[in-house]
């Protein structure tokens, strides 16, 4: 049955999909880490000091600096805007798409690739961090690739792949931290070990692969060995003598764990320990179901099989997914965007589940099963979708309006055109899906963010010329999108 899903059709999906990602790119930033990415990004090409990272002018140790340096860079060439600012993540999030599709066709096919993008890319995942840009989309985009070239050389041994594939891990760790090279070395140990391909393990490659990742990671160490390490004196998120480099390679990751963090004591929200399981419903919507069909067949087959090899095809997609999963979940401060960089492990899972046993002639009742359930989205979504045109932002523009319903027709079109088909399981819901983005990003969110106070009181202090020292906020009750809006720091 996967023989009559036209593999230009699935590319032609991405592409659309895509394009109506961009047209969230003029949108306003959104407060609070975004907006605060942005104004220290902003910051840092006005004083031209891209080593050490400050925050209202204030020492800065959280995140790693990439998107810093990216947004910054960006900005330098166009300008400071909404668009600049969102640019770089949206190319990684189109090097994650990409990537994923790769290494799916690595360790499938070209089908089961372009689907696993698809899935990637049309998730509601992708919807919001294309819209609310923070640094999981860099992190997200970064390991994927690196996993692929990885593989990519341990098949091939071109030595090219093995660079590319850990200047991505050495991204990701400028990025999100430790956490860029650990998500990789679990993904790829369950592999090797799974498949008893020891020698994988103790390759003497990996040594100039960590040379690498210490060339990019130096002047990242170089910046925070000089602004906190050579100042012990300064106070940092009230404390004093903090290490700027035991901070990055420990305490901001592995201290979540260990409960040295401030996040996870300090800062605790309470999360619980299934809070990335319901999380992970929604985020990776409408294809988690496919993905957890894939996940507990394999956890089944690898327990039936006492974990010998050649049952499953790879265990880079089930055992990355379930060894972050666990990981993760074992932190004390948890948010949903924390797991974005499963999804194209997901992605993978659910891709080789729908090919290989949902579209399975013997499995008839799993293509029943899916496509009710299927057919089901795509009417809460194009309900939804149309309550938020008509109901919640009423008076939308016309052209919205029409592009809307040509979206919703098409998927009733492609429902009845290709009824009995494999098809049908997938483009009415991919056409759901086009109009539920479209109408969020051409319509709901711009109405939305209309009513954030912060940055509309900055786009009039900007559009007035108000001069610093004439604008202030109340107390402390600051919001980034103002200093953002307002093109200064407002005291």
């Amino acid at each position: 049955m996967i023989n009559e899903i036209n593999i230009k059709h699935l590319r032609l999906f991405i592409l659309v999909f895509l394009i109506v990602f961009v047209a969230a790119l003029p949108l306003n930033v959104m407060d609070v880490d975004a907006a605060q990415y942005a104004c220290i990004s902003r910051d840092m090409v006005k004083s031209d000091n891209w080593l050490h990272v400050y925050d209202r002018g204030h020492d800065y140790l959280d995140k790693p600096p990439l998107l810093f340096w990216l947004a910054s860079t960006s900005f330098k060439f166009f300008g400071v805007s909404n668009w600049a600012y969102k640019l770089p993540s949206f190319l990684f999030a189109l090097l994650g798409i990409i990537s994923t599709i790769k290494l799916c066709a690595l360790l499938y096919d070209r089908k089961t690739g372009m689907l696993a993008g698809l899935m990637l890319a049309s998730g509601l995942a992708m919807f919001i961090m294309t819209n609310d840009v923070r640094t999981d989309t860099i992190l997200l985009g970064a390991v994927v690739f690196s996993i692929w070239q990885i593989l990519l050389y341990l098949k091939t041994k071109n030595w090219i792949c093995l660079i590319a594939g850990f200047v991505g891990i050495g991204a990701a760790m400028l990025a999100k931290g430790p956490l860029g090279i650990v998500i990789p070395a679990m993904a790829l140990s369950a592999e090797f070990a799974y498949k008893r391909q020891w020698r994988n393990f103790i390759r003497p490659e990996w040594l100039i692969g960590l040379g690498i990742v210490s060339i990019i990671l130096l002047p990242m160490a170089i910046g925070l060995y000089q602004q906190f390490d050579l100042h012990p004196e300064k106070m940092v998120n009230g404390k004093t003598g903090v290490s700027g480099l035991l901070f990055y390679f420990w305490t901001q990751s592995f201290g979540r764990v260990t409960g040295e963090s401030d996040w996870g004591t300090k800062f605790d929200n309470d999360a619980g320990p299934f809070f990335f399981t319901h999380t992970f419903l929604w985020v990776f919507f409408p294809w988690s179901l496919l993905a957890a069909g894939a996940l507990i067949k394999s956890i089944l087959t690898l327990i039936k099989s006492r974990f010998r090899a050649g049952y499953l095809p790879e265990l880079i997609s089930a055992g990355g997914f379930v060894l972050i999963f666990l990981a993760m979940s074992a932190s004390k401060y948890k948010l949903p965007h924390y797991i974005y960089v499963i999804l194209p492990f997901a992605a993978i899972l659910a891709a080789r589940f729908l090919v290989h046993d949902v579209f399975h002639q013997a499995k008839r009742y799993l293509v029943i099963t899916f496509t009710v359930l299927h057919g089901l989205f795509f009417v809460i979504l194009s309900g939804v979708t149309l309550l938020i045109l008509f109901f919640i932002f009423p008076d939308p523009p016309f052209s919205v309006i029409i592009a809307t319903f040509l979206w919703i027709l098409a998927g009733v079109f492609f429902a009845f055109r290709l009824w009995r088909k494999p098809e049908m399981l997938l483009y009415p819901l991919l056409c759901a899906l086009l109009a539920f983005y479209f109408v969020g990003n051409l319509h709901f969110y711009p109405n939305l963010l209309s009513y954030s106070a912060p940055a509309a009181a900055g786009q009039i202090v900007a559009a007035n010329k108000v001069p610093q020292g004439h604008y202030y906020t109340y107390k402390d009750l600051f919001a980034y999108t103002n200093d953002l809006y307002s093109g200064m720091t407002v005291p």
